[in-house]
């Protein structure tokens, strides 16, 4: 549906929309993948954040179906990156950590320092993203969300800590690559939102 002319609300509070309820579903299943990891659940943590990509792929066109105002349908776009800084920036990294981090000081030195270049790399790509979605067919870099499946295809095998490491170096320099990528339609949607829905059956059917 067409937006309706920009209306800013009196505050914060204003801002929650019905349009916005994948992505909140998104944030929702993050935490849910964090809180599980905590308490040594890896494959419903692995599930979960699955789950947070899939409700991202869809939260586009999900919020499309309503009338917004200009100002509700750009604020979706921020609420959707900052969920996205969440559920594929911070919570991958939690849910690794948890699940196998090295013992020696050293050691975790280093894969702290990648644990951070995959953080650094996907706030960066996901601000760049902001500034330029509407440029074209094309993303620049990697997306976020693909990485995050990557963590979670991962843990299907329970990764050492080196491997994990190196999982969130080869994911963080993707995500900034200046490599072009074309959006996802039809077919590759499909195929994308599959390989998550797989990965929430094979976690779940492991946990």
């Amino acid at each position: 549906m067409n937006n309706l002319p920009t209306m800013e609300p009196a505050g914060p509070v204003g801002t929650i929309h019905v349009s916005n309820l994948l992505t909140y579903l998104a944030l929702l299943a993050g935490c849910a993948a964090a809180s599980f990891s905590m308490t040594a659940h890896r494959a419903a943590a692995g599930a979960f954040i699955a789950v947070a990509v899939i409700a991202d792929t869809f939260d586009g066109l999900f919020a499309r179906l309503f009338d917004r105002t200009g100002f509700q349908a750009a604020f979706g776009v921020q609420l959707d990156s900052l969920t996205d800084a969440v559920t594929c920036g911070f919570v991958p990294v939690i849910v690794l950590a948890s699940n196998n981090t090295p013992a020696t000081w050293g050691a975790a030195l280093v894969w702290w320092s990648c644990a951070f270049l995959y953080v650094l790399a996907v706030i960066t790509r996901l601000g760049y993203y902001n500034l330029t979605h509407g440029n074209g067919p094309w993303f620049i870099g990697l997306p976020a969300p693909f990485c995050a499946l990557v963590v979670s295809t991962s843990l299907l095998w329970s990764p050492h800590a080196l491997a994990a490491a190196l999982v969130l170096v080869c994911c963080a320099v993707a995500m900034v690559a200046p490599i072009r990528l074309p959006r996802p339609r039809a077919v590759g949607l499909a195929v994308f939102a599959g390989w998550a829905l797989v990965l929430v059956v094979l976690h779940g059917r492991a946990s």
